[in-house]
């Protein structure tokens, strides 16, 4: 089995193409290996694509339902490689489309070898005319049953009859590494993805308030970063206890500004796990003004107390968006599932919308910032999460 894999951002990355190439390759056979003997998958790239060669017995639904989870895919589809002589072409491409039958057809034919002595256009009307002989199905060139295209190489011809849409992007592993903060509501899972496809790879943290709340947050975090894993890879998920920090805080400052306090030290101890990872970001879930600590003036005092880059791909998103995004992931229906967290813990009747930095550090200066810190690095836990099925 021969497919044919196409990108479109990657084109324009210059002489840095061939990192990005590779990366991609790497990612997908990463996901195609377990699928057949070892070291029977081959992958290699070809004059701005991507083929991948499997044994001819590996189902193509499941090869393609990991392919649709490769950020960097644009578009891939099965395809039949024969010798670059228009004979050869015209039967292999006949032959296809005798098994496919439709109705309407158009031919593209691109020569990326332009030493062959015939045009690109003479050869897309000459296929063109032989399987109307052969099927009886009519030209169509606005909008065909069945797109042909024809890639004519130095030492092949690639032709292939079906476009099936990837999820675009950037390679995981592309861009870096981050650190996401994962809480096991709607959004973050939705931010973690699409910074996925940014060509990120992440390092998921939760924070928890166990065992002054169930530890149901915690079993839901799994499940959601499992999902996430199926566009990553294998994946690693820091739990952070954040209750007893949160109880020192209710104790020491007042109850207004509390939840920014609390996304300030989640902030800081996010990027001392970053620091200890080699990651280059923070990534959060927040949108503008959909709760009290995403006001504008709240998320401008949070970003004071990180060094690091706060990401927050969702920024400009509103809930339906998100929501909608979260269904295509297949997460919302884990997130939505009751549980307790550290955000609905010793909450505040009436959080503050409007803090200033100044403010905020001031409360800080009567606080063991360090110390508390330091405390909740001291407990955090480690898995490993491997791919949802």
């Amino acid at each position: 089995m021969l497919v044919v894999i196409h990108y479109a951002e990657i084109g324009l990355k210059g002489k840095n193409r061939p990192f990005f190439e590779g990366q991609l390759l790497g990612n997908l056979q990463r996901v195609l290996d377990p699928l057949a003997a070892p070291k029977t998958v081959r992958s290699r790239r070809l004059y701005g694509r991507l083929v991948v060669e499997l044994p001819d017995q590996v189902p193509f639904e499941e090869v393609s339902r990991r392919i649709r989870r490769i950020f960097g895919v644009a578009h891939f589809g099965r395809a039949r490689s024969c010798a670059p002589q228009p004979e050869e072409i015209e039967k292999t491409t006949v032959e296809l489309m005798t098994e496919r039958r439709p109705e309407s057809f158009g031919i593209r034919v691109r020569r990326i070898e332009k030493r062959h002595p015939f045009s690109s256009q003479a050869l897309a009307t000459r296929l063109g005319a032989a399987v109307q002989a052969v099927t009886g199905a009519r030209v169509d060139l606005g909008s065909p049953d069945v797109w042909v295209d024809v890639h004519v190489l130095s030492d092949e011809a690639l032709i292939r009859a079906e476009q099936i849409q990837g999820p675009g992007g950037m390679p995981v592993g592309s861009a870096g590494r981050i650190v996401s903060l994962i809480s096991g509501g709607i959004d973050s899972p939705v931010a973690s993805l699409l910074a996925l496809k940014r060509g990120c790879k992440a390092l998921f943290v939760h924070f928890h308030s166990h065992p002054f709340t169930s530890a149901a947050s915690q079993q839901k975090v799994r499940d959601l970063v499992a999902l996430l894993a199926q566009y990553q890879g294998r994946s690693r998920l820091i739990l952070v206890p954040f209750g007893t920090l949160q109880q020192t805080l209710v104790q020491e400052t007042a109850p207004g500004p509390r939840i920014v306090l609390y996304r300030r030290f989640m902030l800081r101890i996010a990027e001392r796990i970053a620091a200890r990872n080699g990651a280059h970001a923070l990534v959060t879930g927040e949108s503008l003004s959909q709760v009290s600590s995403q006001t504008l003036a709240n998320v401008d005092t949070i970003n004071r107390a990180a060094t690091l880059p706060v990401l927050r791909p969702l920024i400009g998103l509103d809930k339906a968006e998100i929501i909608e995004r979260a269904r295509t992931l297949g997460s919302f229906e884990i997130s939505i599932e009751p549980a307790d967290d550290c955000c609905s813990y010793l909450m505040p009747r009436r959080p503050a919308t409007r803090t200033r930095p100044a403010q905020l550090e001031k409360i800080e200066r009567a606080l063991d910032v360090e110390g508390l810190v330091e405390a909740a690095l001291a407990r955090i836990e480690e898995e490993e999460i491997h791919a949802a099925d």
